[in-house]
């Protein structure tokens, strides 16, 4: 069966982590194969890259940086994790990808969409996510839900409540223009957007995850 790589996206807080795990749960109980994993991050170099642009808050990174420093993490987790668990016919849940750029960086931080374009061609080799599943919230509910999981936020998190706003903006209008990319609300109960995911996939993907109701 050829493998099938879904990108869970959205603005802060939006409950994607969650989401994913949720979504690994059924998966297993289901004897469904599947990795899990994110980015910045999922292999070693990309761990040790996620640090500098997340866990130091004191460094200045414009976001030409950032596009360059975020790619070079993807190059490794496309090259040792996302192709060999594709190749193998199986499912890669991933925290975020390349679409995390063209928001972030990109509509965010203004740098040009040629520039993302070419650096992403270079890092994915083309590759495409099968579906990016964007969670949508309201900016003060993600932050009400930051706030209340505790612990600091990043370097990326501590960014004013306007530049939030546009990563918001940027998902959506993208999402407006690109079948490969899926808004969904994020608000209410967990299981209320479990529920939305489920059925969305069994919609996309009829019977790839044996129907929306397949059991914990």
């Amino acid at each position: 069966m050829k493998g099938c790589f879904l990108v869970f996206e959205g603005p802060e807080g939006a409950g994607k982590s969650l989401q994913i795990a949720r979504l690994a749960a059924r998966l297993s109980a289901s004897g469904v194969p599947h990795t899990v994993t994110r980015e910045p991050g999922g292999t070693a170099a990309a761990e040790a890259i996620r640090s500098v642009l997340l866990d130091r808050p004191e460094l200045h990174l414009d976001g030409v940086a950032e596009v360059l420093l975020f790619s070079a993490s993807r190059r490794v987790h496309v090259d040792e994790v996302i192709r060999p668990v594709l190749g193998r016919g199986e499912v890669v849940l991933s925290d975020r990808f390349e679409l995390s750029t063209r928001v972030y960086q990109g509509w965010a931080r203004g740098v040009p969409p040629e520039t993302i374009e070419q650096v992403t061609r270079a890092a994915t080799g083309g590759l495409v996510p099968d579906l990016y599943i964007v969670l949508d919230v309201p900016v003060m509910v993600g932050t009400d839900r930051r706030e209340a999981h505790g612990g600091r936020p990043d370097r990326i998190e501590r960014e004013a409540e306007v530049f939030m706003e546009r990563v918001r903006e940027g998902y959506r209008e993208l999402a407006a223009g690109e079948d490969g990319i899926a808004i969904l609300d994020g608000s209410g109960t967990p299981d209320e957007v479990e529920a939305r995911i489920l059925a969305l996939l069994e919609e996309r993907f009829p019977g790839r995850f044996r129907g929306a109701n397949f059991p914990l």
